[in-house]
Parts: C-alpha cells; sequence; structure tokens
C-alpha cells in the first residue's frame, strides 16, 4: 500500500491591518526624522555649492569681492568671455590677435612660469594683469622692472593721455601705486598718478601703468585698481567704463582663474585653503547641520522613569561591604573616606540640633563646642579627605568613629 499523502499545510494567516498600520508608524517615527534631516542636506549643498565661486575677482562670483558684474556686461557687449582654469591650462589655448588676457593676480607664478606665459600670449592684443596689493608684485614673476606701494585711499585723477582712460575718468577705490623703475620707462604711460602733475619730470608711476609691446611681449597694463572692478565698487564713479575698455577691447577675453597647480619651483607656497575645493564652505556649512541636528536628537529629554522589581534584594550591608571592596580593590582611599565623613556628617547634625541644609562651618562650631576637640581637628577629620596610604586611612576613620561616639549631647 503507498503511503497516504500529507496533508496540505495551511498558509500563514496574514497579518491584520491594524498591526501593519502600526509597524508603519514605528517606522515612520524612527526613520522619518533622518530621511527628513538627509533630504534637507542635499538641498542645501545644492543651494550653496552651485556654480558659482567665491574667488576673488572670479567671473561667476556674485559676491562683493567677485567680478561676475564686469562679466556680464562685458558678454551683453559682445565680448566672448571664456574662462581658463590657471595659466597651466592656458597654455593649452590658442592666444593670438583678437584676444585680451586677463590675469587677477601673479601670488602662485614663478619667474619660470611668468617667463613661458610672456612667450605664450605675445601675439595678443593685451595682456591685462591685475595687483590687489603689494605683496603680489608682478614684476619679478613677469619681468617688468616695476615697484610697488600700498594705496592711501584718495582719489585718483587720471593725469595721462592712455587711450583707455577718458578726460574726467577718477577712482576712488584703489590698492597699488606701481611705479616703473627701468631704463626704458619712458616708453611707459602712468595713469592715476599720487597727484596731478606727478608725472611732468618724467616719472612713470600711476594705478595704471601701460608696456608696450616687444617681441617678448604684448602691451602688458598693469592695474592697480583691482578693488575697483569688484561687484561691490564697479558702480562707483568710473570704475564700470574703465573695467569695459580694459577688457573689451578685443572680440574674445580669456579670463584666466588662477590655480594652486600653476606655482612653480619659486613660488610662494600656496596654503591649505588654497589647494582645497573650491565648494569645501558649502560641505561644512552642511556636515555643521547635521551634526547640530544629531545633537540635538542624542540629546533630547528623556521620558517618565519607569519603576521595575529588582530581580534580586540585596541588603544593606552586603552592598556597603561591596562598595569597600571595590574602593579598596581601586586603592581610591580618597573616594571611601569621602563617603565615611559624609555619613558622619550626616548623623551629626541632627544629633547636635542642626537643620539638615547646615554647612559645614556650622557643623563645626557644633561638633568642637559639644566634643571639646580643637576645631581645626574637628574640620580635619570631618571635610579633609586625603589619605596618602592605608595606615593613614585607618588612623583617620577609627579618630572619626571616636568622634562620634564620644559627643556628649
Amino acid at each position: 500500500m503507498s503511503a497516504p499523502a500529507a496533508a496540505p499545510q495551511a498558509a500563514p494567516a496574514p497579518s491584520p491591518p491594524h498591526r501593519r498600520a502600526t509597524v508603519l508608524r514605528t517606522r515612520l517615527r524612527r526613520w522619518g526624522p533622518w530621511v527628513a534631516l538627509l533630504l534637507a542636506a542635499t538641498v542645501l549643498a545644492s543651494l550653496l555649492s552651485g556654480s558659482t565661486s567665491g574667488e576673488l575677482l572670479g567671473p561667476d562670483n556674485p559676491g562683493p569681492s567677485g567680478a561676475q558684474a564686469l562679466a556680464r556686461v562685458l558678454d551683453d557687449h559682445g565680448v566672448d568671455v571664456r574662462v581658463v582654469d590657471g595659466t597651466t591650462a592656458l597654455l593649452d589655448e590658442p592666444v593670438g590677435p583678437g584676444t585680451t588676457v586677463l590675469l587677477p593676480h601673479t601670488a602662485y607664478l614663478g619667474p619660470e612660469a611668468g617667463e613661458t606665459l610672456m612667450r605664450h600670449v605675445r601675439d595678443a592684443d593685451r595682456l591685462v594683469v591685475l595687483v590687489p596689493d603689494v605683496s603680489t608684485a608682478p614684476g619679478p614673476t613677469l619681468g617688468l622692472d616695476v615697484v610697488t606701494s600700498p594705496g592711501d585711499g584718495r582719489t585718483l585723477e587720471a593725469d595721462c593721455t592712455d587711450p583707455l582712460v577718458r578726460p574726467g575718468d577718477r577712482v576712488v577705490t584703489w590698492d597699488v601705486q606701481l611705479r616703473a623703475s627701468g631704463s626704458d620707462r619712458s616708453s611707459v604711460t602712468a595713469c592715476y598718478p599720487p597727484a596731478v602733475g606727478h608725472g611732468a619730470g618724467g616719472a612713470r608711476e600711476g594705478a595704471l601703468l601701460t608696456f608696450p609691446a616687444t617681441a617678448e611681449r604684448p602691451t602688458t597694463t598693469l592695474v592697480g585698481f583691482s578693488s575697483a572692478l569688484t561687484n561691490d565698487a564697479v558702480a562707483d564713479e568710473a570704475h564700470a567704463a574703465l573695467g569695459l575698455r580694459l577688457l573689451g577691447g578685443s572680440p574674445t577675453l580669456l579670463w584666466v582663474v588662477p590655480q594652486p597647480a600653476d606655482a612653480g619651483l619659486e613660488a610662494a607656497p600656496a596654503g591649505l585653503w588654497d589647494v582645497l575645493p573650491r565648494n569645501l564652505t558649502a560641505v561644512v556649512v552642511v556636515l555643521g547641520a547635521a551634526v547640530l541636528a544629531l545633537a540635538l536628537v542624542q540629546g533630547r529629554r528623556l521620558g517618565a522613569v519607569v519603576v521595575e522589581p529588582l530581580p534580586a534584594v540585596v541588603s544593606a550591608a552586603e552592598a556597603t561591604r561591596s562598595r569597600g571592596r571595590l574602593y579598596r580593590q581601586a586603592r581610591d582611599r580618597s573616594h571611601a573616606l569621602a563617603a565615611l565623613q559624609d555619613g558622619a556628617r550626616s548623623r551629626l547634625a541632627p544629633r547636635l540640633g542642626l537643620p539638615a541644609g547646615a554647612s559645614v562651618d556650622e557643623l563645626v562650631a557644633a561638633v568642637t563646642t559639644a566634643s571639646g576637640r580643637p576645631a581645626r581637628d574637628v574640620r580635619r577629620l570631618l571635610t579633609d579627605p586625603t589619605a596618602p596610604d592605608d595606615p593613614t586611612f585607618v588612623t583617620t576613620a577609627r579618630e572619626l568613629r571616636s568622634l562620634e561616639e564620644g559627643l556628649h549631647v
């Protein structure tokens, strides 16, 4: 006979709808805040680290120190503004007639890199170099005989015949005075000198110097009022007009954004912040917000205390002995003696008729009167937990017990 067929097992009963809803609510309460935090951090990061940058005089920087306003006006006037990430990348760009090259500073360039740069752009219509401060003097880097000095904040008049400047063009925000010092300085055009008539004796000094083109370089203009071209100051006086004439004289403008990788062996070393990604600030803000949110979640107040029965009842004497063994094992005589003194003070106060919140000074005075011992000894026994070794600890504990037993009240 064949074995009887096994009875089919019954399918498990589906979970009740209310149980599934409870599980779903529990998961939402547990993971919902974290999902919301992740979404908020993602949105914040996308807003803070968009296509704009915080680069000084960057063409995509809308902040006060950026130059996005000037770049957009140039673009509206038909100038093809091309952003080049560093002079190293500029060497890969064809530079010829009909091109103006803008270099916001030369902090990352050494003499060798500067010589290579000048040789590469020698066929350009003009090389415009901004000098934001005296520490980034372009003379040694670009092979120009130039001496720099800091500006003093005065309003400068043009006082020159440079075609880039119109009569009455004034500069109210500037950074550096530039002075041509070489033997061929007579061919240099200087505008915005320290005072009107300053160049009458042959001096070539001003906030704007133009060196004529040679076989090794294009027409090179050094600008000591780079802060006047920022978004914060470009609308003042003739700043916008000067910026348009400086950078809009050619159909194409190669706007170089200097990079730490441009630095040569003799260039000044770049700082840590210089070599970090441009959008690091946004990342730091998002991480800081996430840490703060996590701290708030982890630091939330606890709920009501839940009373639970102890698994075993431990007598007070056994707990005290166990605590003493722990102190002895850890050689923590100070804490053990402090516990004995605390117990003695709590027992002595009611015996002497003092309230529970009586100060140590009141207790010492009362014990001194009742025991007849010196106040200094009483204070030491009741408050000083110093016990450098076991014999001292034992002696102090016995004296403390003797003080309690010998109290006449």
